[in-house]
């Protein structure tokens, strides 16, 4: 009896274990990097608002690893407005944020993932 007790006890376990890998697989996956280019000399941030610390900056021409985008500050510049912010990988480490404004293509600088 403690035999099928235990095989039932361990189909049960194993049925439990396929079903949470299948819930951790069938989760977002990580989402790839963009990259993007500035047209535009802009300060990087350390978070999507003009008061952050500045912790880089990105350069015209110079392409970038961006995570994600989301809004922030209202940012005016060389004629433009916009609150979209993007997620960079900083070369340094760690991550920084631009305003989409100083990168090349759409009000997201053309970063399709939101964070």
């Amino acid at each position: 009896m403690a035999r099928a007790t235990t095989r039932r006890a361990l189909a049960l376990g194993g049925a439990s274990a396929a079903l949470l890998s299948a819930t951790l697989l069938g989760a977002s996956p990580a989402l790839a990097d963009t990259a993007v280019t500035a047209w535009a000399h802009g300060n990087v941030h350390a978070g999507p608002a003009k008061g952050e610390r500045v912790v880089s900056y990105v350069n015209a021409g110079y392409s970038y690893n961006a995570q994600c985008w989301l809004e922030g500050d209202l940012v005016n510049d060389h004629g433009i407005s916009n609150r979209n912010w993007v997620r960079l990988k900083l070369n340094s480490g760690g991550i920084g944020y631009v305003s989409a404004i100083y990168l090349k293509g759409n009000d997201k600088g053309n970063v399709p993932n939101h964070c």
